[in-house]
């Protein structure tokens, strides 16, 4: 006999296993495969009021995401998945603003190879290994070898990097979604597009850009080498044809990456293939030529030519394209579309007053502009002295790695001072965060004082200030933890005296919850940060392009300057900061091999930025929404129509949410969809408009309403969210806690007053429209007769009674409609 209801459950980042999603230590697979698993538990579960009875499933992905080491050292690539993300938060159909976020990517690009390379072939071939001592101490094994060999040997570096792009490019899909590939509905995409989730017909075209652009760099830097001084050297005429070349090439790519075309209009296979065998023939010219180049120098040696040039190039065309960048969204939120989102209502308005996308484009260009110029910090500073120019005992590191260095120090310092006001300010305690700026200014001042002056009585009297600033904000933050209105609240949750224990602990966790309505401050405020500090190195960058005397050396003042304590210790520190952020995300990867906990804990930051399809960087994580979305979507309308329930309740917990909406989205868009002529279509019409009668949908511990919606509401905003509740009505109820710092209401129906459901005299939840927010912890009161109940927090919503009833609503909609 068919079951009535199936609950489908769906977790959420953390991956949490079948066996804690269903209550079962042994449940049984019943659909999907070794990585996508839906498994069924052995015993039904009847909500203890109503007394429904439903089977119950799980939906396990999460080994999309925390399968290998492999996966979990695409973390060293975060930049670029971070730029990817940010496409997504646009407010609509913008295609000059992906073109700039699409050359963006190919920028930051760009900076990985060109940072491999510098610290490779300058710094280790050039500089160490051209000199008497660096070489004797650090690269003994290269005694006695000509220049032009040692150059090879330093060319293995940068290839890897672009072998290693050219294989995690090739990566489109860990796992193929099922069906057939079809062109997208529309030029932004859509959830409910089925062609949306699988590989844009633009990716393929982008990849190979990107490998071509990289190949091209590093041709360039080798054929730029060729203008160094040396016995040998060719003739200018040959220099710069080899430099032309190239910088076709890179013309040939960046036309690609702009115009965005796909493989049926452009052969971009020749593409890259060209830019490979330029590299080849640079990379002989260089060896050939520099192969006689002194390599037992003294004292030190002049740079390799060009490097600094296109370092420069790089860092001002990243500060120029983000200008361009937050004046394409400036126009975005004027158009038709962008009003409309943003005079949404306030819960529903985009993050940032609409510009998520710039945002999200200074933190990757931040991490990209960091990692390259900690890279070459280290290099120096494993090997030698870090020095702005010649005629100073050290290796010679580029302006703008210094600059860049010395800057993330200014951040590693500025970030923590900011920390304090801003998550007070986030809490709501607006009297202890005005204290902790003023500590957070003083601090700064102590730091400026103690590189100016030294560390004298007045550099202790600011520190003192500033502790005891930091210790009266703590201060107040204690005395103040639990606002009035949070602690009334507990209080009608949990009738009695309001002083009783458990009270307070309650109160404050509940408090500490609402900063999540404010948690884009802090990513603002680095933003923020890293934005002055990237503009700041930019401008240098495109100040010595521009200004003739300051390409072959910075200016006088500022190598001075370079040259000083403060300079160093800021730049040791800022590549002490990077290299250890980069060493975390290595030594994760590593650790996924050993322990399990290690993936899920790698497993969720991919969940977080692999969800979406590749299109604004094609190296970056392969999505799992695709293969997520389409497998749900197809085991709901297998067991709808082949195997005959009555109510399939699609049940999501946090990300879990996202992929069952998606999923909904998908099934009504292919209820309306006509069949193709060949018949190639993983879902018939009417096998999904059958389906969409009998699905409902409940979702719990969901960021829908105050994260998704807000940072991507061209897929995800107030429309999308109010049209799936009109069409699905009583069908879909939403579940939250106050404690949940993760999850909350949705909302997308008018406020309705309040009315308790209860899932027995003690236990009960407080129902809002189709919000339901459980009591967390279920009583406070010790129950001789009843398990003490924990706070739960953004966990565990399964365990609580009131959920039963909540599915068991949902189901008893679903079987309304059908009748």
């Amino acid at each position: 006999m068919p079951e009535d209801v199936v609950e489908l459950r769906v977790h959420g980042v953390s991956g949490t296993p079948p066996e804690a999603m269903l209550g079962d230590p042994f449940p049984t697979p019943v659909a999907g495969d070794d990585v996508a698993r839906f498994l069924r538990a052995g015993k039904p579960v009847v909500a203890p009021a109503s007394g429904r009875e439903r089977t119950v499933e799980a939906f396990h992905w999460g080994r999309f995401t925390s399968g290998g080491a492999t996966r979990a050292l695409w973390l060293a690539l975060m930049p670029f998945a971070i730029l990817n993300l940010a496409r997504y938060a646009l407010l609509g159909a913008g295609r000059f603003a992906e073109a700039v976020l699409r050359l963006l990517g190919l920028v930051l690009t760009g900076m990985l190879v060109t940072a491999t390379a510098y610290a490779s072939l300058e710094l280790l071939v050039r500089q160490c290994a051209g000199t008497v001592a660096c070489r004797s101490e650090h690269l003994g094994f290269l005694a006695g070898w000509p220049f032009g060999a040692v150059l090879l040997v330093g060319m293995a570096p940068p290839v890897l990097v672009v072998a290693v792009l050219w294989w995690f490019g090739r990566q489109t899909f860990l796992y193929e979604p099922k069906g057939t590939h079809h062109v997208w509905e529309t030029s932004t995409g859509s959830l409910g597009d089925y062609a949306f989730w699988h590989t844009s017909p633009r990716t393929p075209v982008l990849r190979d850009a990107h490998v071509a652009a990289a190949c091209a760099v590093v041709g360039v830097l080798c054929a730029g080498s060729l203008r160094t001084a040396q016995p040998d050297r060719p003739s200018d005429a040959l220099s710069w044809a080899a430099v032309g070349l190239g910088v076709a090439v890179l013309a040939w790519a960046v036309g690609c990456v702009v115009l965005s075309p796909d493989r049926r209009q452009v052969d971009s296979r020749r593409l890259k293939w060209v830019a490979v065998a330029y590299l080849l023939v640079a990379a002989g010219l260089a060896t050939g030529f520099l192969w006689r180049v002194p390599t037992d120098e003294v004292g030190p040696v002049t740079p390799l030519a060009g490097f600094e040039a296109v370092t420069d190039v790089l860092s001002a065309l990243a500060v120029l394209l983000l200008v361009v960048l937050f004046a394409a969204c400036a126009r975005m939120r004027r158009s038709a579309r962008g009003v409309e989102l943003m005079v949404a209502d306030k819960r529903f308005r985009p993050m940032w007053h609409g510009y998520a996308t710039p945002v999200i484009a200074v933190v990757a260009t931040t991490l990209a502009v960091g990692f390259s110029g900690g890279l070459a910090y280290r290099v120096v500073d494993w090997v030698g002295e870090p020095v702005p120019g010649t005629g100073r005992p050290g290796l010679v590191l580029g302006t703008s790695y210094l600059v860049g260095a010395g800057l993330w120090g200014v951040l590693a310092i500025a970030f923590p001072l900011l920390v304090a006001p801003v998550v007070a300010a986030m809490v709501r305690q607006v009297s202890s965060a005005l204290v902790f700026s003023a500590g957070s200014v003083v601090a700064a001042v102590a730091v400026v004082w103690r590189w100016t002056s030294g560390t004298g009585w007045v550099f202790w009297g600011l520190a003192a200030v500033a502790g005891v600033s930091y210790a009266v904000g703590i201060s107040s933050c204690v005395r103040h933890a639990v606002g009035v209105a949070v602690r009334d609240g507990v209080v009608a949750d949990y009738p009695g005296r309001p002083d009783r224990p458990g009270i307070g602990k309650v109160a404050l966790t509940q408090r500490v919850a609402s900063a999540k309505y404010r948690y884009h401050w802090l990513l603002g405020a680095v933003a923020l940060l890293g934005g002055v500090l990237v503009a700041a190195g930019g401008g240098l960058a495109l100040a010595r392009l521009v200004h003739p005397d300051w390409r072959a050396a910075p200016p006088p003042g500022l190598a001075d300057w370079l040259s000083t304590r403060p300079a160093r210790e800021l730049g040791a520190l800022g590549s002490l900061v990077v290299s250890g952020l980069v060493v975390v995300l290595v030594v994760l990867g590593v650790r996924t091999w050993q322990s399990p906990k290690m993936r899920t804990v790698v497993g969720i930051v991919w969940d977080l930025v692999a969800f979406w399809p590749r299109t604004a960087h094609p190296i970056c994580p392969p999505p799992y929404g695709g293969r997520a979305t389409i497998e749900l979507t197809s085991r709901a309308v297998r067991l709808a129509g082949h195997h005959g329930v009555g109510a399939v309740v699609l049940s999501g917990h946090s990300q879990g949410s996202v992929v069952c909406f998606a999923a909904l989205s998908l099934l009504r868009r292919e209820a309306e969809r006509p069949d193709p002529a060949d018949g190639e279509r993983y879902i018939r019409q009417a096998e999904a408009a059958a389906a969409v009668r009998r699905v409902g949908l409940v979702t719990y511990g969901s960021q829908l309403q105050w994260a998704y919606s807000r940072l991507f509401p061209h897929y995800l905003g107030h429309a999308e969210l109010a049209r799936l509740h009109e069409e699905l009505g009583d069908r879909w109820c939403n579940v939250h806690r106050l404690t949940d710092p993760l999850g909350g209401p949705v909302q997308v129906w008018p406020e309705t007053a309040e009315e308790r459901l209860f899932a027995d005299p003690k236990l009960w939840g407080v129902r809002r429209g189709n919000d339901v927010r459980l009591r967390d912890p279920e009583f406070l009161d010790p129950d001789p007769d009843m398990v003490a109940s924990p706070l739960r927090g953004h966990s565990y919503y399964y365990d609580d009674p009131v959920f039963d009833e909540v599915v068991a609503l949902v189901a008893d909609a679903v079987a309304a409609r059908r009748r």
